[in-house]
């Protein structure tokens, strides 16, 4: 495969950066058959409405130019039958892009990007070339078998944490973060985390303000970064919950503020405390403390982000007793103080 772009592509690219006076950023997204859409249509949405929006807000932003690139140009088949369009064959962008998003596909659907050798030689070339490589869920492990994982740390989903253990046992695999940037790879754990972390380049390369108008914009739940839990710990209980478990969440969900322990906790759910403790961390993977704890602090960011409340009655409302244990609660949780929290929900409001 050529390493130099096609003279039509490099003319029509070479022209659109004359005529745009701003920095031009060009992202990459590989199209194959099996892709999961999902893992990118929210990226190519931000990236290509960030300098629309930031014009409207008279913002500064980059030129985010987005190219969806195939084998060759034309329809691919995803893993739920629709097709999408590839707009340019690798040869017309390669040396050219500054990152390049790679969506995975179940792993019944991983034999074609497997076994098509210029799919390999595309992304390597581009990694040597200084493109950042985003490889989502499994796109991890077709990147790490290709050795662009060599000597780093990477996640993808919880799904397929011991199918990327099996491929790649020699990588450093982290099951916890949303994402893992170690250098120019990037690994991701899912489709929304995917979108975040689109979210996070764009405030890199234009400001918190835009990242956030953004997304406002799309409705999406509160920004996380990269390091921070994959599930809310109501979130987990829901998943998990049986009956009993259900009555005694809705209930601790709406008295946050009341100060149980976990006997109060195992009477709610009519069990014994010992049960209740040990059934507890079986479903959730933590204590029934640390989950109460958990819940309280995202309660309180909440209100911290979305309310004026003094941060003593905001400790109170949520049960955190006072500012100093929502401070240290805050810290533990999100690595960041409340004041800070909210200082920040101020400056993107």
């Amino acid at each position: 495969m050529s390493k130099v772009p096609s003279e039509t592509g490099a003319a029509e690219m070479a022209a659109q950066s004359a005529a745009d006076p701003r920095p031009t950023r060009r992202v990459g997204f590989l199209v194959y058959d099996g892709m999961a859409a999902s893992e990118i249509v929210w990226q190519v949405d931000m990236f290509r409405q960030a300098p629309r929006a930031a014009a409207l807000e008279g913002m500064s932003c980059p030129n985010f130019e987005v190219l969806l690139l195939g084998l060759q140009p034309g329809p691919v088949m995803t893993w739920s039958d629709f097709p999408m369009m590839a707009e340019h064959a690798f040869s017309d962008v390669l040396d050219r892009l500054d990152m390049l998003f790679v969506p995975g596909a179940p792993p019944d659907r991983m034999a074609h990007f497997e076994t098509t050798p210029e799919y390999h030689r595309f992304i390597a070339c581009a990694a040597a070339g200084g493109c950042r490589i985003v490889a989502v869920t499994t796109a991890a492990i077709l990147i790490g078998q290709i050795g662009l994982l060599k000597g780093r740390r990477a996640t993808t989903h919880s799904a397929y944490a011991d199918l990327f253990r099996s491929r790649l046992p020699d990588v450093d695999f982290d099951p916890d973060p949303l994402w893992v940037e170690d250098g120019p790879i990037v690994t991701v754990s899912g489709a929304m985390p995917a979108a975040e972390f689109a979210l996070e380049v764009i405030e890199r390369e234009a400001g918190r303000a835009l990242s956030f108008a953004l997304a406002k914009a799309a409705l999406m739940p509160i920004r996380r970064g990269g390091s921070q839990s994959r599930l809310s710990a109501a979130l987990v209980m829901q998943m998990e919950a049986t009956d009993r478990f259900d009555g005694m969440l809705q209930w601790l969900t709406e008295n946050l503020h009341v100060q149980v322990t976990v006997a109060d906790l195992a009477d709610l759910a009519g069990m014994s405390p010992r049960n209740f403790a040990r059934r507890f961390v079986e479903r959730t993977g933590t204590t029934p403390a640390r989950f109460v704890e958990t819940l309280r602090a995202e309660r309180a960011r909440q209100l911290v982000e979305t309310t004026a409340l003094p941060l003593m009655r905001v400790a109170e409302r949520s049960g955190l007793r006072d500012e100093q244990s929502m401070r240290r609660a805050f810290l533990k949780a999100f690595g960041q103080t409340p004041s800070g929290i909210r200082d920040a929900a101020k400056g993107e409001a």
